[in-house]
């Protein structure tokens, strides 16, 4: 009977590099505040949501005016630059990044664009 080599460390790397993928894809980080949930804008605009995937509505703007696309977008935090985070919004086939300011222990957000702020964003409670 022929011996069969199994390499375990090499699986377990394997497992671990795509787990680490997958993170990244997702956005998720312990390192970053959660954007999950619903929140409501200073502006009167539509009520944002983003799922813990990065699915997300209404986070799309153009100047200070929310652009209202019916397909959900994508939203991300990819880094952070000493005076915020940088949050990257995918919709409707435009790409922005926006710095995100987190204040009331992450319940409040502020989006602005070259360093004016635009939207104040306010966690709703979650109805749990």
């Amino acid at each position: 009977m022929r011996a069969t080599h199994v390499k375990p460390a090499t699986t377990v790397i394997a497992v671990a590099i795509l787990s680490s993928c997958a993170l990244a894809l997702t956005g998720c980080s312990t390192g970053y505040p959660s954007i999950e949930g619903v929140w409501r804008a200073s502006d009167g605009s539509a009520n944002k949501t983003v799922s813990d995937d990065g699915n997300c509505t209404n986070m799309l703007y153009k100047g200070a005016t929310m652009i209202e696309i019916a397909k959900p977008g994508m939203c991300h935090i990819t880094g952070s630059d000493g005076t915020g985070y940088t949050l990257e919004v995918e919709q409707g086939g435009t790409t922005v990044d926006y710095t995100a300011t987190f204040s009331k222990n992450d319940s409040t957000m502020t989006l602005s664009r070259v360093g004016d702020d635009f939207v104040t964003l306010t966690r709703v409670p979650s109805a749990h």
